[in-house]
């Protein structure tokens, strides 16, 4: 007998369908499924059997799974909890984990995979985590990212190095402040160095400190980085940097433990965690000699990929209004907001920069706008597409495997625009229309026909979010024959 087949489930899901193909998959692998609507039938059932686990969706229509998770907190449960979700950000990863669950996965996901998570995760939930504090600058609502901040939620519980990789732009320091926030490091120091913006010598007693006469110009006693950061965490941007001979060194801190100032006798312990980051690809620079293997397998305990913002499309107006809205602070600008042939432009553009430079460009364009929206002219000259030319669109959003709800998913898709346009303007209806390209009475009737501002959610809906109906044998959803 395999050991899912002695794992009993309680699976706990507000959409029908998804509920009934997720009760298959997991019957399918063997495991004894229980499924409830949401958290009142979950809760019951966990009053009346004894669950080796628990599969929760974080958003149900009669609260959270967060909700959930601290009930069975203070009901004494300890049956693991995996989160399922479309909306992971670092909080809500948290959030869960400080709760109880032993993972949280984001949808879309296949079934194989769920399944596995389960099987590997359900026997050891993980320590406590301090609680959140805020999200953070790690901006974005695609699948990518949202991966991205599940992975932080994790990767700040364990206490080992770090490696994020990326193009130079990409949010690597905002990522590793992230994680030192919601790690057990949090309350001490944050110490952050770039190693390729230093000569070998200096960035060598800036790590290590150096002790009083070790060289000429050594007055006093210096400490190092590593010193400094004593129980927090150091961060080395630009690993890929460091020369070769710094290198050994540092690969001995991170095994002993221990290092030794400039001019010192003896070690000295310490107790740090380092994040390192590099946008140069080090597996190949180690199969090269460029970089030590021994110390690129070292650093690679844990590591982020962070894409270019070329290939997340989806969080570009989002990052582009969030860097708007927080440079009209900074500068004591009215909102505004980027005309949408700006945005057409934009999109057209790779930014080599990524993020940053995205940040910078809106910072200059709220600067130069004397008021309204942001329009083409406040660009730089030759920055994306040239009047008139076609540009580059986002790309297209991807069908899941299993299919997916067309006309359900279109509903809410109207609706967060609805609630969008409704937010930005102030809640004029009359200008929320305008902004949509329809009339106030053709918006009131959409936004009534949907059942008005309290059931219409802020949150993007992604299609895996709305599973395919059933399909009678026929080969229809509404019981007719196919001709």
């Amino acid at each position: 007998m395999s050991l899912a087949s002695t794992q009993r489930i309680l699976l706990v899901e507000d959409e029908p369908g998804l509920r009934e193909v997720l009760t298959l998959a997991l019957e399918g692998a063997g495991f004894l499924c229980e499924a409830a609507s949401g958290i009142e039938e979950g809760q019951q059932a966990l009053k009346e059997t004894a669950f080796d686990g628990v599969l929760s969706d974080l958003k149900l229509k009669d609260g959270s799974g967060i909700e959930l998770l601290t009930w069975m907190k203070e009901q004494g449960l300890e049956t693991p909890v995996v989160i399922m979700t479309a909306y992971a950000t670092t909080e809500t990863t948290v959030q869960a984990l400080n709760q109880g669950a032993v993972d949280f996965i984001t949808k879309p996901f296949r079934h194989e995979d769920l399944i596995a998570t389960l099987k590997g995760l359900l026997a050891a939930a993980e320590p406590e985590a301090p609680p959140p504090q805020d999200l953070g600058e790690l901006v974005g609502v695609g699948p990518v990212m949202r991966k991205i901040n599940a992975l932080i939620g994790k990767v700040s519980r364990a206490d080992t190095t770090v490696l994020l990789t990326g193009e130079s732009g990409t949010g690597k320091e905002v990522v590793a402040r992230l994680i030192h926030r919601y790690s057990e490091r949090a309350k001490g120091p944050f110490v952050a160095v770039n190693c390729g913006a230093l000569p070998e010598t200096l960035l060598e007693s800036e790590l290590f400190g150096f002790e009083k006469g070790a060289f000429t110009g050594a007055g006093t006693m210096k400490r190092g980085l590593f010193e400094e950061s004593g129980g927090g965490i150091l961060f080395l941007d630009e690993i890929g940097e460091m020369p070769l001979s710094l290198q050994v060194k540092l690969l001995r801190v991170l095994q002993e433990r221990r290092f030794r100032r400039l001019g010192a006798t003896e070690e000295r312990a310490v107790d740090v965690r380092v994040i390192a980051a590099t946008n140069r690809d080090l597996r190949a620079r180690a199969e090269t000699g460029a970089f030590r293997e021994d110390l690129y397998y070292r650093l690679n305990i844990l590591q982020i990929e962070l894409p270019p913002l070329r290939e997340r499309p989806e969080d570009l107006p989002v990052l582009a209004e969030h860097f708007i809205r927080r440079s009209c602070q900074k500068l004591g600008k009215p909102p505004m907001q980027l005309h949408p042939e700006t945005m057409a432009q934009l999109l057209g553009y790779r930014f080599p920069g990524n993020v940053r430079e995205l940040e910078n460009l809106m910072e200059r364009c709220v600067a130069l706008n004397p008021g309204g929206p942001i329009t083409r002219d406040l660009l730089p000259e030759g920055l994306g597409s040239a009047a008139g030319e076609a540009v580059e669109r986002p790309v297209p959003l991807a069908i899941p495997a299993e299919g997916f709800d067309l006309e359900a998913w279109l509903n809410a898709l109207k609706g967060h625009f609805l609630l969008r346009a409704l937010d930005e303007v102030g809640g004029v209806k009359t200008k929320a229309g305008k902004r949509l390209g329809m009339t106030f009475r053709a918006y009131r009737y959409w936004l009534a026909e949907l059942g008005g501002t309290e059931a219409l959610s802020r949150d993007f809906p992604w299609p895996a979010d709305y599973p395919a109906p059933p399909v009678d044998e026929g080969g229809g959803t509404d019981g007719s024959k196919e001709a």
